[in-house]
């Protein structure tokens, strides 16, 4: 086995890989001392997952945001190279038809990428480690397991194992003994509320209070009073809401200034009402707060904590939001700087469930240059399961965007496990996307699937199917789509401009809620299988040997309990 280095001046130079079998297990691994400093990336080949054009079998890999893919061995147009920048799932695999091999990276796991190429009628399949030219910090490695089922489930549960005796995870059930808030957040379908922002993508790159772009007011602190209220009529037994864009200047307006809650949606005095009638109410309230980005309209802007580049220059988001021109904040500056003390005044709030912070889990970890506070991504991992921790001791829980696994540890609801799982990927190798994150996950943390799963209650049968099929939690999101620019949460959308919107839009949720009833026994099992049994149908089953099969075709589903 050998690995190929490719050096920031082009040239390419090739390693042999150190081969060790330890109880069965096969570990490669390449050591700093091997590799230097100058390589810009590592792809780590292995013979083992190859193959021809006809061979039975698959790949398993990481899409990115599309989810896991399955990659048959059939003709198709060639392509030498089609990487993902980097891997959310830490581990990759291939079939054989009957028996497989799954290779989990153990070491440098925050910085590689899948590959897949097909080249000369050979498929094959590795890992790419990203060095930017920096020494590693360890060795790289990776270990390979086989397995006598070869099947994708398979491959799922045996990363799980891994995850639960070396990654840190601990299973929802025994979490939930040591914390009431978050049995009750378990029991609560969720519900975010958008309440203010302003136009997306910006019309002013770097505002100034002279030339921010007026908020658009859409739903008060007393105005989400009255969908809690509503909510309690229809008999929705348990709801955990998160408050979007409560914060000055509304989503993303000001980050990292979140104080004071602003004016024009009812200010503090109106927010603290308002969480204590939810709580009344007998439901949980959080909200959505942001730990990566910052505004040059803040009044606590200051470049001094922000993430440098390689060259020396900040790094700059390409998308412009809300506030402008995010800048992205250094994972340890953010904790010291903002994290403990804003943390701390939500909490005095009342504020209480699995506290939201924006996009750490779905934006690759990055190294900040900055000579003052310098991390590589496995610092950056660090301190942002530091905020994560925090999170969990101040209010109960923590979630993010997404599923990039560094923080599986420490995540207990992730808003959306993948943007587009279920559907085709956009990835030349893409045949078929499976539940791969659910299946490892399920029982470890919370879920919602996908994208196209939020709101499934106003977009139609095979989007409830989805859900059904792929588990998880309800997700309601009031106001989704705000964004002019892109459309990913959908055009369907939960509003109560008007009594009959919120009367209608309530109705729709209790369906998610019942829903949600149905799955009451599998909270913290695990989900054992997912297959394929026939175009359009597709069986699920749980630990408890509860089986859930969706048909497409019909617009149908059973469920059975063993």
């Amino acid at each position: 086995m050998q690995a190929k280095l490719v050096f920031e001046n082009g040239n390419t130079e090739f390693r042999n890989v150190t081969i060790k079998e330890s109880d069965g297990v096969t570990i490669a691994s390449l050591s700093p001392e091997e590799i230097g400093s100058g390589v810009s990336y590592v792809d780590f080949l292995f013979d083992h997952l190859t193959a021809k054009v006809g061979d039975p079998g698959y790949f398993v890999t990481d899409a990115i945001l599309n989810g896991t893919i399955i990659t048959e061995f059939k003709p198709r147009e060639e392509t030498k190279v089609a990487p993902t920048t980097y891997a959310f799932i830490g581990c990759y695999g291939q079939c054989y038809g009957t028996d497989g091999i799954l290779g989990i990276v153990t070491g440098m796991r925050y910085d590689f990428g899948s590959v897949v190429q097909y080249y000369n009628g050979t498929y094959s399949t590795y890992p790419r480690f990203y060095l930017d030219g920096d020494y590693p910090y360890e060795d790289i490695k990776v270990e390979f397991y086989h397995l006598e089922d070869g099947s994708y489930s398979s491959m799922a549960r045996k990363y799980r194992e891994y995850q639960l005796t070396r990654g840190g995870c601990v299973p929802l059930a025994e979490r939930v003994k040591k914390d009431p808030r978050l049995k009750k957040s378990v029991d609560s379908i969720a519900v975010r509320v958008r309440q203010g922002w302003k136009p997306v993508p910006s019309p002013v790159e770097n505002q100034t209070p002279e030339t921010e772009p007026p908020m658009h007011v859409a739903c008060t602190f007393s105005r989400v009073g009255d969908i809690a209220e509503e909510f309690r009529k229809a008999n929705i037994p348990e709801a955990e809401f998160c408050l979007v864009g409560w914060n000055y200047g509304g989503h993303d307006g000001r980050f990292p200034q979140i104080f004071p809650p602003d004016p024009r949606l009812g200010g503090e005095e109106e927010m603290v009402k308002l969480i204590k009638k939810v709580k009344d109410l007998g439901y949980g309230i959080v909200c959505h707060d942001d730990a990566t980005a910052a505004y040059t309209i803040a009044d606590c802007f200051d470049e001094e904590y922000l993430l440098r580049n390689k060259d020396g220059n900040l790094h700059l988001r390409p998308t412009l939001w809300s506030g402008g021109r995010p800048h992205k904040i250094c994972p340890q500056r953010e904790y010291e700087r903002f994290e403990v003390e804003n943390q701390e005044k939500l909490a005095q709030l009342g504020f209480e469930g699995i506290h939201y912070i924006d996009v750490i889990t779905i934006l690759p970890l990055l190294k900040c240059y900055d000579p003052r506070h310098p991390l590589s991504r496995q610092d950056s991992a660090y301190w942002y399961r530091k905020i994560m921790k925090l999170s969990r001791e101040k209010f109960g829980g923590f979630s993010s965007e997404s599923s990039f696994d560094f923080a599986a540890s420490d995540l207990d609801y992730v808003l959306y496990a993948t943007f587009s799982e279920g559907k085709p990927a956009q990835h030349p190798f893409s045949d078929r996307v499976v539940p791969f994150f659910e299946l490892v996950y399920h029982g470890i943390m919370l879920y919602n699937p996908c994208t196209f799963t939020l709101n499934y209650c106003a977009k139609g049968v095979d989007n409830r199917l989805k859900y059904i099929e792929y588990g998880g939690r309800p997700l309601a999101c009031y106001y989704a789509n705000f964004a002019q620019h892109d459309h990913w949460m959908g055009l369907e959308d939960l509003l109560c401009d008007n009594d009959e919107q919120l009367a209608d839009s309530v109705k729709r949720v209790k369906q998610m809620a019942d829903d949600y009833a149905l799955f009451e026994s599998v909270r913290y099992e695990f989900m054992d299988s997912h297959e394929k049994i026939a175009d359009g149908v597709f069986r699920t089953v749980y630990s408890n040997g509860m089986t859930v099969t969706v048909d497409y075709n019909k617009g149908t589903f059973d469920i059975t309990n063993k």
